[in-house]
């Protein structure tokens, strides 16, 4: 009977089973539990080393994207207003966004884009726009 010994995606012993992470080559000795800075068993592709345990990178944050008509939406009954606003900056913003395939709510630009529809006198919550959680219907 094979044993299979699990890994993951950084050659850290685990007990959980990863389909794709596994060898049957054993590890000489596993402490009773993985503590930060003691030695925890590390596969390296050919064998088992004991390393001082460090934690993973925090994975990074899920992108913040939401389609073209989501973003509009977010304005609410106002989103009309915007839309109809002939005035060159605002139309320059609803222009810059209906190009994009998408409209990623972590873009640094957009805070400016936002300022500019309320400089035109759109009572837009830039915040609320930018901050709302990203729902299942608006994304891309």
């Amino acid at each position: 009977m094979t044993i299979l010994h699990y890994y993951d995606i950084y050659g850290w012993y685990t007990s959980a089973e990863i389909p794709g992470r596994s060898t049957e080559l054993g590890p000489s000795t596993v402490p009773a539990e993985r503590v930060v800075g003691q030695p925890w068993p590390n596969f390296t592709g050919e064998a088992w080393v004991l390393l001082t345990y460090t934690e993973p990178p925090a994975p990074p944050p899920a992108p913040r994207l939401i389609t073209v008509g989501a973003f509009f939406d977010r304005f609410g009954p106002l989103k009309w207003e915007i839309l109809a606003d002939q005035s060159p900056l605002v139309q320059a913003v609803i222009r810059d966004a209906q190009v994009r395939r998408h409209i990623d709510l972590s873009n640094p630009d957009l805070p400016g884009g936002l300022a500019i529809l309320q400089s035109a006198g759109h009572q837009i919550d830039a915040e609320a726009v930018i901050d709302a959680p990203v729902q299942p219907h608006e994304v891309p």
